[in-house]
C-alpha cells in the first residue's frame, strides 16, 4: 500500500518537476472541427438537472514540446463572458481528464443549478495552459452551451370543474370547451398536446383543442346526467390531474303520452282494470295547437287460442252453450274418439278441441259414410276454424286449389259434387246440382249457380278465423241464397268481393258407383289418388244439413270474453265522441280538448269475464293523431302489454258414501251406485288449504275426505252464494276396475235426462264417458241416476267404480271418488218354513254375516276415522231408537200379530210358541253400513236415500203382518199338516 501511494505521488509531482527542469518552447493548441470567426469553437448542450455538458466535438488540446512538463496540458481557463463581462462567474468548470491528449470535460460547478428560464444559452472563451515553466497558454477558442429545458411542470386546468346542459336528441359541434396551461417556458413543455376522456362508454369525445361534443343523440329517459373525467397532457408527456365535466341532459319537448305503464297486470276475477289511469297527453308548442285530438286503443289477442280467450270449453261444448243445433256432424273429430282421423298431425289440445295440421302435400282424411251421409240437399251450414297463410308457390301461373272439404266421385271420374276450398285470395264454395234433384230433362240443360267466390284478405293473413257458409237454395237472392260469416259477422258482398259462376247440373253416369267425402284434399276417382291439398291449420269442421245455423248462434261461437270496457258515455262534454268496434277490442276517443281526452282515457278498462282466463300477455297499442290547421300530425305509436296472471287452480271435489253393501238380489234389480254424490267446485282455494296429503300413498277417498272436511265448512255458504257462472263440468268418467263383463253386468244411463240436457255419452266395457258442458246440478242429477245391474249376482263378490269429472276442456280435474260395491250372500232357505225359531236363527246368522261384511269394509277404510268420530253421536242415537222400536215390535209380534191371524188360521194356539227375531225389522234400514260425509248438507234432494236408498220398496211403513215375507218378497207357505 505504501509503495502504491509513493507511485501516485511521483506521477503527480513529476510534471512540476519537469516544468522546472525543461525549457517551454511551444504554446498549446486547441483543435476543433468547428470554427467561428477563424477560431476553434465547441457546441454543447446540457439539461437543467444534468452536470456534464455534452460537447461537439469533444474538447482537447496538444503541445509540441517533446520533453519536460511543457508537453502536457495542465488546465483550461474560462475567459470572461464576452457579452456580459461584469456578470458573475460562469457556473462551469473545465476538468482535464487526460494530460497527454488534453481531453477535458465542461461540468456544471458544484453547488450551482442551471435554469433554462433565466439563462437558456451560454457563450464564453477558453484557453488551454500547459505544464511548462513558465506555463504557456493557447489561443482562445469559443464554447457555446445550450441549456435544455426540463419538463418541470404538469399541465393545470383553468377551472376546478366544468358544467353544461345538453338537450336530448340533438347533436352538438361543441358542448363546452375546457383549457389547461403549463408553467414550463419551453414550447415543447408548455404546449398541451392532447386531452384524454377517461370515462368509458360515454357517448362523448374531446378534441385536441379541448372541445367536448357528443357522438350520438342522447335520451333523457335513459341518462339524465353524465360526469366525464378528462386529463390534459403536454408535449413532454406529462399528464395533469383530472378535471370533471358535468353534463346535464335536458328533456326535449315531445308531444306524447306520459304516465302509462309498460306492463299492466290483471288478476282473474278482479273485474275492470283501468289501463290509463293518471296518464296525460302533452303537446309541444312547436308541433301545433290542435283543433281535434284522436286516440285509438287496440287490444290484440290473436296469439291466444283461435284469436281470443274463448277456448274455455271444447268446440262441441261451445256449440251446445250457444244453442247450436245438435244435428251438426263433426268431420274433424279428435283421434282419441275416431280412428279414421288419426293420420292427421294434431297439437296437444284435448278431445274435441285439437288443432289439425295439413302439410299441403300428403295428408288428408276420408269421412266414412257411416259418420256422415254425403248428400247435402238444399239447406246446410259448413263451419270451421281455419288458419291459412299466403298461397302455396306453384309453377303454374294460377294459384292451386286447396280443398278444406270435398265430395267427389269415388271411382271412374273426377267430378267434384261440392266442396269448400281456397284458391289464391278467394274462398270458394262449389255446389253442383245433382242429377237426382233435377225434376225434368229440360232442367238438365239449364245453367245454375255452381261456384260462389269471395275475394277476402282473411284467407292469407296467417291468423285464425271462423268461417260459416250457410246455404238456403229455396230462398235464392242476389247471392244465390248463400251467406258467409267471418268471425261471427255477416260479410257484406259487392261486385268487388263476390261473384257467382254458373254450370251444368251433374249428369247420370254408369262409370261412377260411389262417392268420397274428404277433408284437406279432394279425391280424384279416375286416378285413385288425392289432389288439391290444403296447407294450413284447421279445427272444428262441422256440417249441419237440413237446416242452417242462425246468425245468433254463429255470433255466439265467436264471442270474445276479454275486451275493452268504458262506462263514461254519459259523462262527456260537447264536441267529444267515443266509439267501439263490434268485438269491443278497439276504442276511439275524439275531442277538441286535450284535457277531456286525458279524463276519458282514465275511464278505459280491460276486462276478462272468464273465471280462469288463459295466462300470458296481451298487446295494447295506442295511436294518437292531431288535426292542426287542416293537416294531420301522427304521434309515435305506443306499444303496451297487459299481463293476465296465472290463476290458482280451484277446489274441485266429489264426495259421497264410498261403500255400498247390499244383498245380492238387489244387484239384479239395479242399484243407484252414486245416489248421494255431491260435486263441489270453488274458484278460490279454501283459506285453510294445506298440503298435508302431498306425497302420501293413501286411498283416493281418504284424500278426498280430508279435503272434504274443509269443503264441508263452506257448503252452507254455497247454498246462499251464487256459484261460478263459468265453472261448468264438461266431462265425467265412470271407470270399472276390472272392466265390465257386458254379458252379465252393465251400467244403465238416464238417456232421456242426458238428451234433455244436451249431453253426449259413450259406453265401453271400461265404463262410461259423459261429455259436453253443463251445470254442476245437472251433472249431479245425471250421475245420481246411473244404475248398476248384475244378472248373476250370486257370482258377485265386490266391484269398484271410480268417478271423476273435468272442467274447461280438462284444464281442471276433480278428485277421484271410488265407490266400492259389496254383495252380501244369504244362506239357503230352511226345508220347513214353519220352524220359525230356526228361521229366526238363520236371520240372526245372516245379520251376523252382514255385520261382519260391514266390519270388513270399515276396516279397509281406516282413513275415515275422522268422519266416524263425527258420526258416533248419530249412531248412538239410532241404537237407542232401535232398542225402543224393537221392544214395540216384540209386543206387536206376540199380541197383535197372533190376534190378527187367528181368524185366518184355524189351529190350536195353546201349544204354539212363535218367536220372531225383533232385529229382522230393522236390519234393512241399516244395511248400508256407510257414514255420510256431509251430515250438515240436509237440504239435498236425495237426502232421504241416506238410510233406505232407491233399492226396492221401503220396509219402514209396512204393516207388521207383512214381515213374514221371505227373501223373494212372497208370503211364506205354511205347512198346515205338520202344525
Amino acid at each position: 500500500m505504501a509503495k502504491l501511494i509513493s507511485s501516485i505521488a511521483v506521477v503527480l509531482v513529476l510534471p512540476y518537476v519537469l516544468a522546472f527542469s525543461e525549457v517551454n518552447q511551444y504554446r498549446p493548441v486547441i483543435n476543433s472541427e468547428i470554427e467561428e470567426n477563424g477560431k476553434p469553437a465547441f457546441h454543447g448542450e446540457v439539461t437543467e438537472n444534468e452536470r456534464v455538458v455534452q460537447l461537439k466535438p469533444p474538447l482537447s488540446a496538444f503541445d509540441k514540446d517533446e520533453v519536460g512538463g511543457a508537453r502536457y496540458i495542465c488546465k483550461y481557463i474560462i475567459s470572461k463572458n464576452i457579452k456580459h463581462p461584469r456578470t458573475s462567474p460562469l457556473p462551469f468548470d473545465i476538468v482535464v481528464t487526460d494530460n497527454v491528449t488534453g481531453a477535458a470535460e465542461i461540468r456544471v460547478r458544484e453547488g450551482h443549478k442551471l435554469n433554462y428560464e433565466k439563462h437558456p444559452f451560454y457563450k464564453f472563451g477558453i484557453v488551454a495552459e500547459d505544464c511548462g515553466s513558465p506555463p504557456k497558454r493557447s489561443h482562445k477558442a469559443y464554447v457555446m452551451i445550450k441549456v435544455l429545458n426540463r419538463d418541470e411542470f404538469a399541465p393545470k386546468f383553468d377551472n376546478d370543474s366544468y358544467f353544461a346542459y345538453v338537450e336530448e336528441g340533438k347533436m352538438y359541434d361543441s358542448i363546452v370547451k375546457i383549457h389547461a396551461s403549463d408553467q414550463d417556458e419551453s414550447d415543447a413543455f408548455k404546449t398541451i398536446c392532447k386531452y384524454e376522456l377517461m370515462t368509458a362508454n360515454a357517448p362523448f369525445e374531446v378534441t385536441p383543442e379541448g372541445v367536448v361534443r357528443n357522438t350520438e343523440p342522447l335520451d333523457y329517459n335513459i341518462h339524465r346526467n353524465f360526469i366525464l373525467e378528462v386529463f390534459a397532457t403536454d408535449c413532454g408527456g406529462r399528464r395533469s390531474d383530472p378535471v370533471f365535466v358535468n353534463l346535464a341532459v335536458t328533456e326535449k319537448c315531445r308531444s306524447g303520452w306520459s304516465g302509462l305503464q309498460d306492463v299492466i297486470k290483471y288478476r282473474a276475477g278482479s273485474g275492470q282494470q283501468m289501463l290509463a289511469e293518471g296518464a296525460a297527453l302533452r303537446l309541444c308548442n312547436e308541433d301545433c295547437q290542435p283543433t281535434q285530438v284522436n286516440v285509438k286503443l287496440t287490444l290484440t289477442t290473436k296469439h291466444i287460442g283461435k284469436g281470443c280467450d274463448r277456448d274455455t270449453y271444447s268446440v262441441n261444448s261451445q256449440r251446445k252453450l250457444c244453442g247450436a243445433s245438435g244435428d251438426s256432424v263433426d268431420l274433424l273429430p279428435s283421434p282419441d274418439s275416431a280412428e279414421w282421423s288419426h293420420n292427421i298431425p294434431t297439437d296437444d289440445g284435448h278431445e274435441m278441441d285439437q288443432v289439425f295440421s295439413f302439410d299441403g302435400e300428403s295428408n288428408a282424411l276420408e269421412v266414412p259414410e257411416s259418420v256422415f251421409n254425403h248428400m247435402l240437399h238444399e239447406h246446410f251450414t259448413i263451419s270451421a276454424w281455419l288458419r291459412h297463410g299466403s298461397p302455396q308457390s306453384s309453377r303454374q301461373a294460377k294459384a292451386p286449389k286447396e280443398h278444406i272439404l270435398c265430395m267427389s266421385d269415388g271411382d271412374g271420374m273426377n267430378r267434384h259434387h261440392y266442396g269448400l276450398y281456397i284458391h289464391g285470395e278467394k274462398l270458394v264454395l262449389l255446389l253442383r246440382k245433382e242429377a237426382a234433384d233435377v225434376k225434368s230433362p229440360k232442367d238438365m240443360q239449364i245453367f245454375r249457380p255452381a261456384e260462389f267466390r269471395w275475394k277476402i284478405p282473411h284467407v292469407g293473413d296467417s291468423q285464425w278465423h271462423h268461417y260459416a257458409v250457410s246455404v238456403d237454395q229455396d230462398q235464392a237472392d242476389k247471392n244465390g241464397g248463400v251467406r258467409l260469416h267471418i268471425d261471427g259477422k255477416l260479410l257484406a258482398t259487392s261486385e268487388e268481393n263476390f261473384e257467382i259462376i254458373d254450370d251444368w247440373p251433374l249428369h247420370k253416369t254408369k262409370k261412377v258407383h260411389s262417392t268420397k267425402l274428404t277433408v284437406g284434399a279432394c279425391w280424384q276417382g279416375a286416378e285413385n289418388t288425392f289432389a288439391h291439398y290444403y296447407k294450413g291449420y284447421m279445427a272444428g269442421l262441422f256440417v249441419l244439413k237440413g237446416k242452417t245455423e242462425s246468425d245468433r248462434v254463429i255470433k255466439c261461437l265467436n264471442n270474445c270474453k276479454e275486451n275493452l270496457d268504458f262506462h263514461a258515455v254519459n259523462d262527456m262534454s260537447s264536441g267529444t265522441s267515443v266509439s267501439f268496434n263490434p268485438d269491443l277490442t278497439e276504442f276511439t276517443i275524439s275531442s277538441r280538448s286535450v284535457e277531456e281526452v286525458n279524463r276519458l282515457m282514465g275511464q278505459v278498462a280491460y276486462i276478462n269475464a272468464r273465471t280462469f282466463p288463459t295466462p300470458g300477455y296481451r298487446a295494447l297499442s295506442i295511436e294518437t293523431s292531431l288535426i292542426c290547421e287542416g293537416q294531420t300530425v301522427v304521434l309515435p305509436l305506443l306499444e303496451k302489454r297487459i299481463l293476465v296472471e296465472e290463476q290458482q287452480e280451484p277446489v274441485f271435489v266429489i264426495t259421497g258414501y264410498s261403500n255400498l253393501t247390499r244383498m245380492v238380489y238387489e244387484f239384479e234389480r239395479g242399484l243407484r251406485v252414486f245416489h248421494d254424490i255431491h260435486i263441489f267446485a270453488r274458484s278460490q282455494p279454501l283459506e285453510d288449504d294445506d298440503d298435508e296429503m302431498d306425497g302420501e300413498e293413501v286411498d283416493e277417498n281418504l284424500k278426498a275426505a280430508k279435503l272434504a272436511q274443509k269443503v264441508s265448512k263452506t257448503l252452507l255458504q254455497q247454498s246462499t252464494e251464487p256459484k261460478d257462472k263459468e265453472f261448468m263440468i264438461d266431462k265425467c268418467h265412470v271407470t270399472a276396475d276390472p272392466p265390465l263383463n257386458l254379458f252379465i253386468e252393465h251400467l244403465s244411463l238416464p238417456t232421456h235426462l242426458m238428451e234433455m240436457h244436451g249431453l253426449e255419452w259413450t259406453e265401453t266395457n271400461d265404463g262410461v264417458v259423459i261429455r259436453n258442458a253443463d251445470t254442476i246440478p245437472n251433472y249431479e242429477n245425471v250421475i245420481r241416476s246411473i244404475h248398476y245391474y248384475h244378472n248373476k249376482p250370486e257370482e258377485l263378490a265386490n266391484r269398484t267404480l271410480t268417478l271423476y269429472c273435468s272442467s274447461q276442456n280438462q284444464r281442471f280435474i276433480s278428485t277421484k271418488f271410488i265407490e266400492r260395491l259389496v254383495a252380501v250372500h244369504q244362506g239357503p232357505p230352511p226345508p220347513h218354513p214353519a220352524n220359525i225359531q230356526n228361521n229366526a236363527q238363520n236371520v240372526h246368522q245372516s245379520l251376523r254375516n252382514t255385520e261382519a261384511a260391514h266390519a270388513s269394509v270399515a276396516s279397509s277404510n281406516l282413513g275415515m276415522v275422522a268422519i266416524i268420530v263425527v258420526c258416533v253421536g248419530f249412531l248412538l242415537f239410532m241404537i237407542v231408537l232401535g232398542v225402543i222400536r224393537i221392544r214395540a215390535a216384540h209386543r206387536r209380534t206376540q199380541v197383535v200379530k197372533v190376534e190378527e191371524r187367528a181368524e185366518e188360521l184355524e189351529w190350536d194356539n195353546d201349544g204354539l210358541n212363535i218367536t220372531i227375531n225383533p232385529m229382522e225389522q230393522e236390519m234393512f234400514e241399516y244395511e248400508d253400513g256407510a257414514r255420510p260425509t256431509f251430515p250438515e248438507d240436509s237440504d239435498s234432494e236425495d237426502d232421504e236415500s241416506s238410510m233406505q236408498g232407491d233399492y226396492g220398496d221401503s220396509t219402514e211403513d209396512e204393516e207388521p203382518g207383512v214381515r213374514g215375507k221371505g227373501p223373494t218378497g212372497n208370503e211364506m207357505e205354511w205347512d198346515h199338516t205338520s202344525i
